[in-house]
């Protein structure tokens, strides 16, 4: 009775039957979960700080505060040390036999009567007072080599400006008054003509007046929100909607590995939620997000590619560096200020014992390495000691859009190896990832290891196959091959829609992405059990699922037959402009995200509520500096260059006008990246 019920059933009920049944499976698998965490609560305290402002206004000009790093000594005769060891020994605990004080350095000199005026003497006392509460509470001691990680005084609250903080400075005040003449300039314009209707809509007839009107302030901001006019880009408006929610699942993201390396009161409960199903799953979703992404670039520069060999079908070498050449445009001038910003005075807007903490070493490494970014080549080099570590994504992005559209130019001059060249390049991810997760015994999905908290889990063995473009391949050849799809049933759409293969291939990617999330945890759990092969294949598997089903989705609403609700909305004028704004978002997030985190003044408390806490303040400080990056560099910088770089001082209107749309195709191009986002981690 239930299978012939089953059976009379459409292929979505039964979808929605499917769904509802592995969600309560692991819902049942949440309850179960048996790991016995009462141990750690005889632990000593992994975090433990001083109040910071009450040492600053209490000792003022004297006050010396330090992070202090002290490694419990091992001592095989204590049942606690023996505990605290074996308990560190998973990656989803902290190592709790290193301990992390926060310290007022003058609470403590009267109670052990030192002399610690000189700063070598520091780390004599902060040794002493770890030791007197240890021995005193659980019967233990510290290593003599206690690690001062930074301290904070009168003395280096403001530190001498450098070089390149002038520079920075310098650049503001340029860029500054760029703003300021161009948009005078405009608006002077503007008069002379009597205000006329649209103004701000219509280029300029001279190539000087383009130029020296590219920083205009309200010209700007009616390019962030000019409609979309060709059949075309109207059709694929709804994929501006999500690179914005897949953007926003990345901030999200960012903030709680962000509040993972923070310092916490209550680390054991961030430990327990690391055993649940539930957020097995969530962490093992990160590598998720840039699918889409990678997904929509490859699929936009398909099309893009098909238009223009379908107007202009004579082979042109050219092309090539053209798209290059314009992609750079979009994407350097913000991505070298955030650069320039990180590396220069982002410290000087943190006050706090978590300050230095959350800043870490990515200013050092930034300057050490900032050649790495503007090459993009940061996803191969230094990959577990990032200066951006969002950035890898642009890196990545970057060398398979070059590559697609080297493929796609061998294409356009020799048609017949189209189905060799998008074969190889879809089979080529599937099988690099079994075959370097086989010979390395790489984990089968992305976890959360809390050794690595200080660096946001990179140098994860995962990230092996997270970051290098090659092993992102088939994905972006997935969007690509959906691009020839689109281009060749978009006068046809109900022979694709009526088409069995499409409708087999939705079912696979839907089953494979379903089976893949349903037991993630419990592969997590039962690796060990597994054989190596069946892990490697298991993990290309779930790496794949989601971006090929994503890809189907944009596939098959690209070529939906009419506009439904779903479409209507996704559509939306307002996702076209918060698409426009999601590169300058990008860059500028994470920036954002460490200035809130690391002005706390004491270690937080983890929990659910506290993640949405954190994110209020970080989304409306994102929304407000994205905005300004974007209005004020990224979509000035770009038009300026173009026009600098591209136009002829005597060319007609007409001919400004074909070189705007063929502008506009390659902005549509710059737009693969996130804004460069297709602009990632």
């Amino acid at each position: 009775m239930e299978m012939m019920l089953f059976g009379e059933m459409s292929w979505h009920h039964r979808l929605w039957l499917l769904l509802v049944i592995g969600f309560g499976w692991i819902a049942v698998g949440t309850c179960a979960d048996s790991s016995d965490f009462s141990v750690n609560s005889q632990f000593p305290r992994l975090f433990e700080y001083d109040e910071f402002e009450i040492c600053r206004s209490k000792y003022r000009e004297q006050y010396v505060y330090c992070i202090v790093r002290a490694r419990i000594v091992p001592d095989d005769g204590s049942p606690l040390w023996k505990n605290i060891s074996v308990y560190s020994e998973d990656s989803r605990h902290y190592d709790h036999r290193v301990l992390e004080r926060g310290m007022c350095v003058q609470n403590y000199e009267s109670s052990l009567q030192r002399d610690v005026f000189e700063g070598h003497t520091y780390s004599d006392l902060f040794r002493a007072v770890i030791n007197q509460r240890l021995k005193m509470n659980f019967g233990l001691q510290v290593e003599p080599d206690v690690q001062i990680y930074h301290c904070y005084s009168k003395d280096n609250e403001i530190p001498p400006y450098d070089s390149l903080e002038i520079l920075f400075m310098i650049i503001i005040v340029i860029l500054a008054a760029l703003v300021c003449y161009s948009t005078g300039f405009d608006l002077s314009i503007q008069s002379s003509q009597r205000f006329p209707e649209n103004y701000f809509t219509k280029q300029h007839k001279t190539s000087r007046e383009r130029l020296f009107t590219s920083f205009s302030i309200p010209r700007n901001i009616r390019r962030l929100k000019d409609p979309v006019t060709s059949g075309i880009r109207q059709e694929l408006t709804f994929l501006e909607s999500f690179r914005f929610i897949q953007m926003h699942r990345v901030v999200t993201l960012h903030i709680v590995l962000a509040l993972v390396k923070a310092p916490k009161d209550n680390p054991e409960h961030l430990e327990h939620l690391l055993h649940q199903p539930l957020i097995i799953h969530y962490i093992a979703e990160f590598q998720n997000y840039v699918q889409t992404f990678f997904s929509i670039s490859g699929m936009l520069l398909t099309i893009n590619f098909l238009e223009h060999i379908r107007k202009n079908p004579q082979f042109n070498p050219r092309y090539f560096w053209e798209r290059i050449r314009a992609r750079l445009y979009r994407i350097i001038p913000a991505y070298l200020f955030i650069l320039l910003l990180e590396t220069s005075i982002n410290r000087r807007f943190m006050n706090g014992p978590l300050a230095h903490h959350m800043i870490g070493h990515a200013r050092e490494r930034c300057r050490q390495r900032w050649w790495n970014n503007l090459l993009f080549l940061n996803n191969y080099i230094g990959t577990d000691q990032p200066c951006l570590i969002q950035t890898w994504y642009l890196a990545a992005d970057m060398q398979l859009f070059i590559l697609a559209l080297g493929c796609l130019m061998v294409i356009w001059r020799w048609p017949f190896l189209k189905k060799y060249i998008l074969s190889a390049g879809f089979a080529w991810g599937i099988l690099t990832t079994i075959l370097v997760a086989y010979a390395r015994n790489l984990p089968p999905v992305m976890t959360e290891d809390l050794k690595l908290y200080e660096e946001y889990n990179f140098g994860h063995q995962y990230f092996q196959l997270y970051e290098p473009f090659h092993m992102n391949i088939t994905i972006y050849f997935a969007g690509m091959i959906a691009g020839f799809v689109y281009h060749r049933f978009r006068e046809s759409r109900k022979e694709f829609h009526t088409s069995s293969l499409q409708f087999c291939l939705l079912l696979l990617t839907v089953f494979l992405y379903f089976f893949t999330t349903f037991t993630d945890s419990w592969v997590v759990r039962n690796q060990s059990m597994i054989a190596p092969i069946l892990l490697a294949i298991y993990n290309s598997c779930f790496k794949h699922a989601w971006g090929l089903l994503c890809t189907m989705i944009q596939l098959r609403t690209a070529l939906a037959a009419s506009w439904s609700r779903f479409r209507s909305f996704f559509s939306h004028p307002i996702f076209v402009v918060l698409g426009k704004l999601c590169y300058s978002f990008y860059l500028i997030h994470l920036t954002v995200i460490v200035q809130v985190v690391g002005s706390v003044k004491q270690p937080i408390h983890f929990s659910v509520r506290g993640v949405f806490e954190f994110m209020m303040p970080t989304f409306m400080w994102m929304l407000l500096y994205g905005t300004l990056l974007c209005i004020l560099i990224e979509l000035p910088s770009n038009f300026a260059l173009r026009e600098f770089f591209e136009s002829k001082p005597d060319e007609k209107p007409a001919t400004i006008d074909r070189k705007n749309s063929r502008s506009s195709e390659a902005e549509m191009n710059g737009n693969t990246q996130l804004k460069t986002l297709s602009n990632s981690n």
